[in-house]
């Protein structure tokens, strides 16, 4: 008997990714932003912050989630758990990360300004891309990030500029993680011939899932 799906099936929170399974894109845009001392706020289990210490970053985590903490702990990940206020003084750390994080938050402004306030150099942010909803919808498609059922803010580049900027002296935007059409072919040949003209630059992708911030901190 075929079963029927409900809600609970097709939407589900967002849960951080385990050291191993970690998305290696954000490791690699921490390494070119942030500098040697770091806090990793909403660090979940610990995998991103895990993977800068074992690059030589001075690495702490911090997440409300006493489960998520007990994994990072096991991989000697530096860590405490935290609500809205942080318990660090002003400017203890070069960089903050943010990654995948103020979708959740209801409050994130409080967050944003405990990020910049412990920050020396510069805040960095990665959220899901919510630019070209209507269009995607149209075609009949979404963004995975889309089924997440506990993000409460959404995001366009404007939009994360702008709200950066209430905090930060300046802000870069980036458009990432681009979804190639390729992917939807299956292994044939209208698959490698896009595949091609994609990585030669031929073609452009046109829709992007996620955006990069840097936001480097006001000087006092």
């Amino acid at each position: 008997m075929t079963k029927v799906c409900g809600r609970d099936d097709i939407y589900g929170p967002g849960l951080p990714a385990h050291y191993g399974e970690h998305y290696r894109a954000f490791v690699r845009f921490a390494r070119k932003h942030a500098g040697s001392t770091v806090l990793d706020i909403g660090c979940g289990y610990g995998a991103y912050s895990r993977a800068l210490i074992d690059e030589g970053t001075h690495c702490f985590g911090c997440d409300v989630n006493i489960g998520y903490l007990r994994e990072a702990r096991e991989r000697d990940v530096p860590v405490t758990a935290v609500d809205s206020i942080l318990p660090f003084k002003d400017r203890s750390f070069d960089s903050v990360l943010l990654f995948e994080v103020i979708e959740h938050v209801p409050r994130m402004d409080v967050l944003l300004k405990e990020a910049f306030r412990v920050a020396r150099k510069n805040v960095l942010i990665t959220v899901p891309n919510s630019e070209n909803l209507e269009l995607m919808k149209a075609n009949d498609v979404t963004y995975a990030h889309m089924l997440s059922s506990d993000h409460v803010n959404f995001f366009a580049a404007d939009s994360v500029r702008s709200l950066l900027l209430q905090y930060a002296s300046h802000v870069s935007v980036d458009r990432s993680d681009p979804i190639y059409p390729f992917w939807f072919a299956g292994r044939s040949l209208p698959f490698y011939f896009l595949r091609v003209l994609f990585r030669a630059g031929i073609l452009k992708p046109r829709f992007y899932s996620r955006l990069y911030a840097v936001a480097r901190v006001r000087e006092n």
